[in-house]
């Protein structure tokens, strides 16, 4: 088990955000189909969002909570992630949806386990609010798939 700071963790977290970005805006450069590419071009500014708000989020919080250890799950890099999933310039509107819920899971799942073991009821606090809003960005691509696909 690795030791992590919760800086640390909401690092991770914004590089992640920081690289589904830009996979995103390069599958849309490579993309023919219009909804696909308009999609994927969402998507991107939507994982861009994220990013920012995880800085704005770091600079929010005293460096006390940020400081704060526990034990943490070994780091996965995207393509971790992203196994078993094959990206290519063909994927339909369903198999770029299915990616980005994964990728959503993934997120999900971390803060989940972070919130389980934080003892510190501030770093507690700190992944619960980072839960509860990628609750609400998976609500908000789920909406957006689902009017593109209607399109």
């Amino acid at each position: 088990m690795h030791y992590k700071t919760v800086k640390d963790v909401v690092d991770h977290s914004r590089r992640l955000h920081q690289q589904i970005s830009q996979l995103y805006a390069d599958m849309s450069q490579q993309h023919t189909q219009e909804r696909v590419k308009m999609l994927l071009d969402y998507l991107q500014r939507h994982e861009k969002h994220l990013e920012e708000m995880l800085c704005d989020f770091e600079q929010d919080k005293s460096q006390k909570v940020l400081d704060s250890w526990f034990q943490y799950v070994p780091d996965q890099d995207l393509t971790d992630v992203l196994s078993g999933i094959a990206i290519n310039d063909q994927m339909s509107v369903d198999e770029v949806v299915a990616m980005a819920l994964k990728l959503d899971d993934y997120f999900i799942e971390l803060y989940e386990n972070m919130v389980e073991s934080s003892h510190s009821s501030d770093a507690k606090s700190v992944f619960q609010n980072l839960l509860d809003i990628e609750k609400q960005e998976k609500i908000k691509t789920a909406r957006t798939a689902l009017s593109v696909q209607d399109m």
